[in-house]
């Protein structure tokens, strides 16, 4: 064969791809250990915060793909995507109507320097909950947020900084031992329409990176007090200063059932109000179904309230 008329033959690279792979089972293998991340410094508490944002990775790994065309950056982006789907698919699946719910349950941080406290209350009169838990009453907002509530509801009960106000009666509230130096939650039987409901009212410690730990027990003390309560119908609700993807939110949620994992329909974000970009309030419960999550217009607290909506099976 005459050598000048040769071509060079073309041959399939192995390697074609692999840093698209690499990349892809490494983000993967993340999500799925991402309870292993050290605590040290706050760096869990900070990533697991803002978990599903993760899944912008997602789009490195497909303009990978797309630049190196070929199974194994395939593969590289098939696998991170099912297991992120797996995770949080679900919280993006439109919320369908189920209807009026039996009873609907409101909570909102109201912040320490709410600039519009009457605005704030009269929104969430608006909504038309049986039940609200509001959280840092003590300052002067949350006063006057409290005489609007009062004006409102019929039924209510305050222990320090947190309360509830309840179109139905309410026993005396037990306060619920957080081991903390001040009241942080509190119990109270809600006589409703549809039986008797065991109300947990929470706003857990704050928390900084690094420094989680007595948030950490407390959430464990609220576990073993919500699991010891042989109530049927059980609803905890308030600000816990705990991520719905933090690892130690899985000592509430399950066996609670969380109301915006149940409907779905966004993350639900509620923090901060401007640009949410984590759920640090949440409506659990035991003994109901869940037919509504909703997140309020945010206010001039630095928390959205949130709205749900439960039927009692």
């Amino acid at each position: 064969m005459n050598e000048e008329y040769s071509q060079p033959r073309k041959t399939h690279s192995p390697a074609k791809g692999i840093t698209a792979l690499i990349f892809g089972i490494a983000y993967a293998a993340f999500l799925l250990l991402h309870h292993l991340l050290p605590t040290r410094m706050g760096i869990a508490l900070l990533i697991e915060s803002i978990l599903p944002w993760t899944g912008i990775f997602l789009a490195l790994v497909l303009l990978m793909f797309l630049i190196r065309f070929s199974l194994l950056s395939a593969i590289g982006f098939l696998v991170p995507t099912v297991v992120w789907a797996s995770m949080f698919g679900s919280a993006v699946i439109p919320a369908s109507d189920k209807g009026d719910p039996d009873i609907t349950v409101a909570t909102h941080n109201v912040g320490a320097r709410l600039s519009e406290p009457t605005a704030a209350a009269k929104n969430l009169v608006s909504a038309d909950p049986d039940i609200v838990t509001i959280q840092e009453l003590e300052s002067l907002s949350g006063k006057i947020i409290h005489k609007e509530l009062d004006s409102s509801f019929q039924h209510s009960q305050v222990v320090d900084t947190i309360g509830v106000w309840s179109k139905w009666p309410m026993s005396a509230p037990e306060e619920v031992d957080l081991g903390l130096q001040w009241p942080r939650a509190f119990a109270t039987t809600v006589s409703t329409d549809h039986g008797d409901i065991r109300f947990y009212s929470v706003h857990m410690p704050s928390v900084r990176p690094g420094h989680e730990a007595m948030r950490n027990a407390a959430i464990r003390r609220l576990a073993t007090e919500v699991e010891t309560d042989e109530a049927e119908h059980v609803i905890v609700a308030g600000d816990f200063n705990t991520a719905t993807t933090d690892t130690n939110f899985s000592t509430l949620s399950p066996p609670l059932e969380d109301t915006r994992v149940e409907t779905g329909g966004g993350f639900g974000f509620t923090w901060p109000a401007r640009l949410p970009v984590t759920r640090l309030d949440h409506v659990l419960y035991r003994g109901f179904e869940a037919t509504s999550d909703e997140v309020l217009d945010r206010g001039s607290s630095d928390h959205r309230a949130v709205l749900a909506g439960l039927d009692v099976k």
